[in-house]
């Protein structure tokens, strides 16, 4: 169901490009000439492969807006995480709320960078991949909440694709709204640096937001047949910095609680060369995130239960993923049937466990404890094979792209809290059953062209399959469920049709439209939880075999071009966009009373509302000359959701964003830059409750600057939020309230004045 391939089609094409623009540096080291804009163009052209999935194609004949971070980006930004990297593409954000949970079920921040919102929607809405292999789906649970973006990491990424809009007709389920795909570093893109056969580079930094140090050590060697490169990432850090100034014990704290975290990921690459045209890679990565954070927040009275008051509160997080990956390229011009095709065959497996551990004690000295932990693991095995093909037919010429995806995934879960739960022999229930999902998908899809005018008509076909395999315990814990576990089957056939005319290079409108859907997660089909009356209150959640796929249908206008303005270029793009989204699936009470055991309160999975988005976004990239590029950006978006036959905001739209930078970079040894942030405020009238905080609009301004000390040897440096704002991220927020308090609002303030520096050695 998912892209095998992704975005990152072809390779070879890319690994060209890439030489390239290592040339290029090569070239023009000891020249007073910026290279910037050739890094770009060539960067530009990869990016088309998003939209495609196929080989490079111009970027202003393709019909859909694209994005691309590079590494130069993330380097020269300091960016630590995705959410650093991404924070300049105004309608694309990556949540992460605070890290404050409370209670035995509040899991504020406990998913870290939950994932990546575009236009609008976010979690599994979004396609999320890294070298084509999907990313885990979030999950949350009781106190548990696992996210997406802490499945990543920025330092070993060349690049990182967004494509914005529904993509399910190349890519299948997830794909509502835009995908994103995490290219990492290939041994090509590192020695063609300095065109030698070994690359070695050490890089290290420090970054004030959360006081963390961080280091990656990247080494490379080959020829003209056999490559190879390995990469060791670590970061060690604290709790994310915020504007409060209480540091009490409590509900009136609103500095952030202390946290540690340890991050350590590793990357190694095969690539043998087995013909001019044929290529196999092979892929190994390793990931272990962990993090241990003391809930002050939660002391001095905060937390109570059953007459004891908690002394102690105490949240850990372990993240775990491994990934290995064997991709095949064929590239022959001269072949009549194919000239491109890739083949991929991927395992992924990742786990979270989320443990809390609260101790207490009531007026009489007596003590007590409650624990939780929760685990959820997401394993996937797929391939797929991705061809293209070009031929003519009278007067039109054809590029025909076709391909088909297979995967099967296992998800499981497990919770624990010690006695409390006795439902089951063993001490921890599964809410819901370990589950397989056999995924396969085909498309096509063909770029016809006559002259200026290109039609692009593309479907795609997804089937999927939902199998649980309940063992004695969940068996034991859902006898009693008025939705037995059952199989859950379903298809679908996503289309796109795009046209664009190019009236002139400056001058490129586009029409299109596009189909997506989401498959049910294992989660919502079949769930059950219910502790029988343990906390005096009955209740319990049910599956729902019957769920539809979430649906959505856009329509996208746009203008985009390159036109020369004096002695430099002008690139552009803009869009207009509307989608109608139907069959969200969101949880519901259907049923039963608090205080009835045998009609207990009911919490169910439904297909529950639909949604209707609107929006317009733009972006610029002005080259003023060899020395001077400004850019900037904005997206405007508005939307609804419909429950129940009452309409209200979509919480999930984030408000008016505006991006204007401007880099100075007259030679090779050295750059400046500045970049300011615009965000309006977020107006109660589009928000789904009038009690919501509104946060106010804010302006923020950051600088960054490098300087190459000699050839091997370069420091890079950044001031954030310069003149010390105080601020909130809508989407970092949501959900709380006026009443809160002013002691927990100020606990979710964005970070102050923050400042990053790293310096970079290789040869």
């Amino acid at each position: 169901m998912h892209a095998g391939h992704a975005l990152a089609a072809e390779p070879q094409a890319a690994e060209s490009v890439q030489q390239q623009s290592a040339d290029t540096q090569s070239s023009t080291a000891a020249e007073s000439v910026n290279p910037q804009r050739a890094r770009r163009e060539e960067a530009l052209k990869a990016v088309s492969v998003t939209a495609t999935r196929g080989g490079t194609a111009d970027p202003n004949r393709t019909a859909a807006t694209v994005s691309v971070i590079t590494s130069d980006d993330i380097d020269e930004n300091n960016a630590k995480d995705v959410k650093d990297a991404l924070k300049y593409e105004p309608g694309v954000e990556v949540r992460r709320a605070a890290y404050r949970p409370s209670g035995i079920t509040g899991s504020s921040g406990r998913a870290g960078n939950e994932g990546i919102n575009i236009r609008g929607l976010e979690g599994n809405q979004v396609l999320l991949l890294e070298d084509g292999v999907p990313l885990p789906q979030s999950y949350a649970f009781g106190s548990g909440s696992a996210g997406r973006g802490d499945y990543l990491n920025t330092d070993l990424y060349q690049r990182i694709e967004v494509l914005r809009g529904p993509t399910s007709a190349l890519y299948g389920s997830d794909g509502l709204t835009g995908a994103v795909n995490f290219v990492t570093k290939d041994p090509s893109d590192l020695l063609a640096i300095y065109n030698k056969p070994t690359y070695f580079s050490l890089k290290a930094g420090y970054d004030s937001t959360d006081r963390s140090w961080g280091s990656t050590a990247t080494a490379a060697f080959g020829g003209d047949v056999v490559q190879g490169m390995i990469a060791l990432s670590g970061r060690h850090g604290h709790e994310t910095d915020n504007k409060g100034e209480s540091n009490t014990l409590g509900a009136s704290r609103s500095t952030p609680d202390p946290l540690t975290y340890n991050n350590r990921s590793a990357l190694g690459k095969l690539v043998f060369k087995l013909t001019p045209r044929d290529t196999l890679k092979l892929t190994a990565e390793t990931l272990s995130n962990a993090n241990s954070s003391d809930g002050l927040s939660q002391l001095g009275g905060a937390y109570t239960w059953s007459g004891y008051t908690a002394n102690g509160y105490v949240t850990g997080n372990e993240v775990n993923s491994n990934r290995v990956q064997l991709d095949y390229d064929h590239r022959d011009a001269t072949n009549p049937y194919f000239q491109q095709l890739h083949a991929s065959l991927y395992y992924r497996n990742a786990s979270t466990r989320q443990t809390l551990d609260i101790s207490g004690a009531n007026a009489s000295g007596a003590t007590s404890a409650r624990s939780r932990i929760n685990d959820y693991g997401d394993n996937i095995l797929g391939g797929s094979v991705v061809a293209d093909s070009a031929f003519s037919t009278g007067v039109l010429q054809h590029k025909l792209t076709y391909g088909f995806d297979a995967s099967v995934s296992h998800y499981s879960t497990a919770s624990s809290a010690g006695g409390e739960w006795t439902s089951s022999a063993d001490g921890y229930p599964e809410a819901f059953p370990k589950t397989t999902q056999t995924a396969l998908g085909a498309f096509i899809q063909d770029e016809i062209r006559w002259n200026k005018l290109s039609v692009v008509p593309g479907v795609r076909f997804d089937y999927y399959d939902m199998t649980p395999h309940p063992d004695a315990t969940y068996e034991a814990m859902s006898a009693s469920s008025t939705k037995p576990t059952s199989t859950s089957t379903g298809n679908a056939v996503s289309p796109r049709l795009a046209i664009l005319y190019e009236v002139s290079p400056a001058f490129v409108p586009y029409v299109q439209y596009a189909h997506g859907f989401r498959a049910p997660s294992a989660y919502q089909v079949n769930s059950f939880y219910n502790p029988a009356g343990s906390y005096g209150l009955y209740y319990q959640q049910v599956g729902n075999p019957n769920l539809k796929p979430e649906t959505s249908n856009s329509v996208e206008v746009g203008l985009r071009g390159k036109l020369g303005v004096g002695h430099g270029q002008v690139n552009y793009s803009a869009a207009a966009f509307a989608g109608r989204y139907s069959n969200f699936i969101d949880s519901k009470v259907v049923g039963g009373s608090l205080t009835s055991a045998t009609n207990p309160y009911t919490v169910q999975y439904v297909n529950y509302s639909k949604a209707s988005i609107q929006g317009l976004e733009g972006k610029a990239d002005w080259y003023v000359n060899d020395a001077l590029e400004v850019k900037g950006g904005f997206a405007w978006i508005h939307g609804t959701e419909t429950k129940d036959g009452v309409t209200s905001g979509l919480d999930t739209v984030p408000p008016l964003a505006v991006v204007l930078g401007v880099k100075y970079a007259p030679t090779e040894r050295w750059f400046a830059s500045a970049d300011l942030t615009y965000n309006s405020r977020k107006n109660k009238s589009q928000m789904s409750s009038s009690s919501y905080f509104s946060t106010p609009s804010y302006t923020i301004l950051d600088l960054h600057a490098g300087v190459n000390i000699t050839r091997h040897v370069s420091v890079t440096a950044g001031i954030d939020n310069v003149f010390d704002r105080k601020y909130w991220i809508w989407n970092d927020v949501r959900g709380l309230a006026d009443g809160d308090g002013a002691a927990k609002i100020d606990a979710y303030t964005a970070p102050g004045r923050n400042f990053n520096v790293a310096m970079k050695i290789d040869f």
